[in-house]
């Protein structure tokens, strides 16, 4: 046989069978999280029978969510009785601290049910809800406080964050937290020194976790906080030795990054720093793809240092850094 008559090889379809794996997943676990299945299984509906009476649902698809579920390993069943997991008692009961449903099916509808190809055709977005408003207090909420309760890995993992972008508390140090969020990072140098004075910024709600994140810490007495939004709130004028935004610059687009550098410039005293954590294009994360940065918000990208390097020299700054193929620091002279 010669080689014009060789059949080519057909490569195998893994990477595809896997995403079609997973649609069906999110589709079953979708409809767990709007039916409040491991509410219900908890009150004690822990049979497909029980729970369709109970509920007026269809007998045959309780019965099928309900087992499929236990393939997903988010329900287990004993003697045709469903029981919860370790994970869903934490996470998936509504009205726990640890409650994360309300942001999961958020997240499940990222994309609008389908109309991401249609955003991106026209440009029209945010697709499904704007992550950037007041709205998703609850949401952003969701995702702190489980994080919160492992306080051990919380705070090594904030000291050697600013371990790797050479920062050390100082006395006097002043450090502003923009659009803090529970403030892990910041908050962790006001507990290496007891001289660094922390400023947060957020929602009111958001202030009342992260003041709570503090108490513990026994830092609360170093903290003064800014309620309001990121945009409408003064940063006030050569007041700070340090200025954190962490996670929000991939919510914007690069011309409202730029407006915010400035704010950030204006706020910094001559030699402050400006540190930015952010998910890079050029470094993608699974669990946050550059589209859904752009799916939940009006103008929100993944961008690269090159891009971020261009909106920070147009604010001003300089001496800018790529550190540890994430953080950026820059300057202000």
């Amino acid at each position: 046989m010669t080689n014009e008559t060789k059949k080519p090889k057909i490569p195998e379809s893994k990477i595809i069978d896997k995403l079609n794996e997973y649609t069906y997943k999110v589709g079953i676990f979708r409809a767990g999280l709007e039916l409040d299945i491991w509410k219900k299984v908890e009150k004690g509906e822990d049979t497909a029978e029980q729970m369709s009476a109970k509920e007026g649902w269809d007998p045959l698809g309780t019965r099928m969510l309900l087992d499929d579920l236990c393939s997903l390993k988010l329900l287990k069943k004993r003697n045709n009785r469903y029981r919860l997991v370790k994970e869903a008692e934490y996470y998936l009961i509504p009205g726990k601290p640890t409650f994360e449903g309300k942001f999961l099916l958020n997240d499940c509808n990222w994309e609008g049910n389908g109309h991401l190809a249609e955003a991106i055709r026209t440009g029209k977005r945010p697709i499904y809800h704007d992550a950037t408003t007041n709205e998703m207090v609850d949401d952003w909420l969701g995702v702190y406080v489980p994080n919160l309760l492992d306080e051990a890995a919380y705070l090594k993992m904030s000291t050697e964050f600013w371990k790797t972008l050479g920062v050390q508390a100082h006395e006097g140090m002043r450090v502003l937290d923009v659009a803090c969020g529970p403030a892990p990072r910041s908050l962790i140098l006001a507990r290496q020194n007891t001289g660094v004075q922390i400023t947060l910024l957020d929602w009111e709600r958001i202030l009342n976790t992260a003041l709570g994140f503090a108490n513990t810490l026994g830092v609360e007495k170093q903290v003064a906080t800014i309620t309001g939004d990121l945009w409408s709130t003064d940063f006030g004028s050569n007041q700070f030795d340090l200025v954190f935004l962490g996670n929000i610059t991939h919510f914007f687009s690069s011309e409202d990054n730029s407006r915010l550098f400035q704010k950030v410039y204006g706020a910094l005293v001559p030699g402050g720093v400006i540190a930015i954590s952010a998910i890079r294009r050029e470094y993608p994360h699974p669990m946050g793809p550059g589209l859904w940065f752009y799916a939940v918000s009006k103008g929100g990208a993944a961008y690269d240092f090159d891009e971020y390097t261009s909106m920070l020299k147009r604010s001003g700054f300089a001496d800018i850094k790529d550190v540890a193929k994430q953080p950026i620091t820059a300057v202000k002279p």
